[in-house]
């Protein structure tokens, strides 16, 4: 287990201060938003807090259709030239399916901490490594494209890990950080239902209670400087989908603690809003840097 030691900005390195709940933290003197919240991934596998099978349900069909868009686009930055294929190396690859969605064009690896997940993919026959980045790495060890898929966020030393991506990354290669903006739509909502004292959904944007719960918020200002810390330079931003409506009950159940009548519900208010947020200020966005 490890709680989140946070006092100064990782991204100004100004001191933080309290946000909205005692564990929320917020830079005053840039955009940056953190928290203390505790870490605690199944490392061993003798424990299940989510429910897996409908993790997996929940995000299987959002997660696979914006692969296959992030796939296409990193895979143009690296043209088959008919040698050596480049390498991609997916950072907490869950159960892989950006693996599955780039082996065709990349030499791949995937590292995965979570016991039961790694299990998983290496079951399908997928090159994972079971533990944390970047000790399961060689020294010498370097990859075209590092890769983090929904896990900067969860990360507590985001700017040792982005300067271990810097000594990682082969000349030329570049850093793709897909991962929760605060600048959008939904978490902006939940930010001013907790500032009233509705808390739950601030909560779940955060994934309190969760085995690995979000401890960093980040959006262009602050990437660009904890990258920047690292030697890295932001060179592109886009935005993915946050939502689909197949798989969303499934999605919102796998947290144990949430009722079937409360997941209905708000499968059905989150449903009729999908619409809407396709073209409001998006909640995931892809941020590539490259060493300077």
């Amino acid at each position: 287990m490890m709680q989140t030691e946070i006092s100064s900005c990782p991204a100004c390195q100004q001191q933080l201060q309290q946000g909205i709940q005692p564990w929320h933290r917020k830079c005053r003197h840039c955009s940056y938003e953190g928290s203390t919240l505790l870490v605690d991934i199944d490392v061993q596998g003798d424990r299940e807090v989510l429910d897996e099978a409908l993790r997996e349900e929940g995000l299987g069909d959002l997660r696979q259709r914006n692969f296959r868009v992030l796939a296409a686009e990193v895979a143009a930055r690296f043209p088959d030239s008919g040698g050596t294929r480049p390498r991609l190396l997916d950072v907490g690859c869950a159960h892989g399916w950006f693996l599955e969605a780039t082996a065709g064009h990349f030499d791949v690896l995937g590292i995965e901490p979570d016991a039961r997940v790694a299990q998983s993919a290496g079951e399908r026959g997928l090159p994972v490594r079971r533990g944390f980045f970047p000790d399961v790495l060689q020294a010498d060890e370097r990859f075209d494209v590092i890769i983090f898929n929904d896990v900067m966020e969860h990360i507590p030393d985001i700017v040792s890990a982005m300067q271990a991506c810097a000594h990682h990354l082969s000349t030329g290669g570049i850093v793709v950080v897909n991962a929760p903006a605060r600048t959008g739509l939904l978490y902006r909502v939940s930010q001013a239902m907790a500032a009233l004292g509705l808390p739950a959904s601030f909560d779940r944007m955060w994934q309190k209670g969760f085995p690995s719960p979000h401890v960093h918020y980040l959006d262009d200002a602050s990437m660009h400087l904890i990258g920047a810390r690292a030697g890295l330079k932001l060179v592109s931003v886009r935005t993915l989908p946050s939502l689909s409506v197949k798989g969303l009950y499934a999605r919102i159940r796998y947290d144990r603690t949430v009722s079937a009548a409360k997941a209905m519900a708000v499968t059905f208010i989150l449903g009729v809003a999908a619409p809407a947020l396709r073209v409001l200020p998006a909640d995931i966005k892809v941020w590539t840097l490259r060493a300077t």
